[in-house]
């Protein structure tokens, strides 16, 4: 069975152009607010396909649970079939961010923002999961490691560095797609793509694609954008359940003990 996916993933390789990009990630490590970004920078280029809908494709690679129409994923999948020929033409941003962070995030997507949604008696029981819960996310960044030299080119983006360094990683980002727009543009797309502007405008119902679950924080989809926002989430316990795992992390990501 994994030897046909591979296969067929090989052969799915060339449905898409040679140099087809993508922005792949685990649900919650800010892939709605990278992509938020980089369509206003898409549009402000001179790039011959900026007015390609398949300019950029993102995506969860397989990774998610639960889609918030309610569709289930096989969630045994992701560790399964682990090789990612399918990418093998293209060029893959990769975007992570702390896995402390992002369990508690994905609970409250999995759990609020989803019809037919999951329930757990306590976020405990969801971080601890084998097959949901934190160890799905060391798993499939440690799976996006030993598959970045698949693609064309790779480029790892994390959410810390979007967060407090923005510019420059977009600078990064653009230079990657080839898109040449300027700093100062950059710059301007950055100050009006914060997470309370987003929010804001989330409440609203002006974000285009955004379903609505309700005005409480925990079913937004721009909730608490923090960086280490999990240490005032999490017990003690679970804290340090995290931790033991985050051992298993590839020490290519930086992401402290």
């Amino acid at each position: 069975m994994k030897l046909w996916r591979d296969i067929k993933d090989f052969v799915l390789s060339f449905y898409y152009p040679k140099g087809q990009y993508f922005l792949v990630s685990f649900p919650k490590t800010g892939r709605t607010w990278l992509m938020y970004m980089l369509n206003q920078i898409k549009d402000l280029s001179n790039h011959p396909l900026k007015e390609s809908k398949n300019f950029i494709f993102n995506e969860h690679d397989n990774s998610e649970i639960i889609i918030e129409n309610g569709y289930r994923n096989n969630s045994s999948d992701v560790f399964r079939y682990t090789n990612r020929f399918r990418y093998r033409r293209s060029k893959v941003i990769f975007l992570v961010r702390d896995p402390r962070d992002v369990v508690v995030s994905h609970f409250y997507q999995v759990t609020k923002r989803a019809k037919n949604p999951f329930v757990f008696n306590s976020i405990t029981d969801f971080v601890k999961h084998d097959i949901l819960g934190f160890k799905r996310i060391i798993h499939y960044y440690n799976l996006w490691y030993n598959n970045k030299e698949v693609p064309q080119n790779f480029l790892l983006v994390k959410y810390e560095d979007l967060y407090q360094n923005g510019v420059e990683e977009l600078l990064r980002i653009n230079k990657f797609l080839d898109l040449d727009v300027s700093r100062e543009n950059i710059e301007l797309v950055y100050s009006n793509s914060t997470a309370d502007k987003m929010r804001n405008k989330e409440l609203s119902n002006k974000l285009e694609g955004f379903n609505d679950f309700g005005n409480d924080r925990n079913t937004l989809k721009v909730r608490n954008a923090k960086i280490e926002g999990y240490k005032n989430e999490l017990s003690v316990e679970d804290i340090a359940f995290c931790n033991s795992e985050m051992r298993n992390l590839n020490h290519y990501f930086k992401y402290k003990i």
